[in-house]
């Protein structure tokens, strides 16, 4: 901070000072692993920002563990374009194994865990007059096999009951030498997120 070296800053005592992730997700969400204790006003009063999605995506991710409640997983499905499937130098190259594993900007995990309550962030506009907009956070009521019923955290459609169905989307930046579509639920876990996600 500054430019001075010699510098020190005092922070506030307010300011928590974790030791490990369990500690900074436990004083942001106190009580996180007592049944009964996710709300929606619980959900909105509180967050966590990073400035890297590998951070939030650890976070989130042992957020969720240390949710109780049965996990559900959503597997996607990853094709790749017509042009590229017929190309046998692309489909040899880049194994199905390795399609799936890819995390690009903008498009949902091919592997979706959720559980009743947690707290999850819209990834596109599905429907904008309903209040389904690209950052819109929900907190999940049920899960089904094609559906995913979840309730508006925020904005003007707060506490609104909405579904979510699987949508095709593909990346919107070009840094894959191949172009995909991942058929699966808009959505990613919110329990953390980005600074830049968190201005929307």
């Amino acid at each position: 901070i500054g430019t001075n070296p010699e510098e020190t800053i005092r922070l506030p005592s307010a300011i928590n000072k974790s030791q490990t992730l369990e500690d900074l997700i436990c004083s942001i969400y106190p009580r996180l692993q007592e049944f009964g204790t996710v709300t929606t006003s619980y959900l909105t009063e509180c967050t966590i920002l990073s400035t890297h999605n590998d951070d939030v995506s650890s976070i989130n991710t042992r957020a969720l563990e240390m949710m109780p409640g049965k996990e559900i997983v959503y597997l996607a499905a990853d094709i790749l374009s017509k042009e590229d499937s017929d190309d046998w130098t692309i489909t040899n190259r880049y194994l199905t194994k390795y399609i799936n594993s890819l995390d690009p900007p903008g498009l949902p995990a091919f592997k979706l865990m959720l559980k009743v309550g947690c707290p999850t962030m819209l990834l596109r506009n599905i429907a904008p007059k309903d209040g389904l907009c690209n950052g819109t956070r929900l907190m999940v009521v049920r899960c089904v096999t094609r559906l995913i019923e979840a309730m508006i955290l925020i904005g003007e459609k707060a506490k609104n009951l909405v579904f979510i169905p699987r949508i095709s989307l593909s990346p919107t930046s070009g840094e894959l030498p191949f172009t995909m579509t991942r058929r699966q639920f808009s959505l990613r876990l919110s329990f953390a997120m980005t600074i830049n996600k968190s201005q929307g």
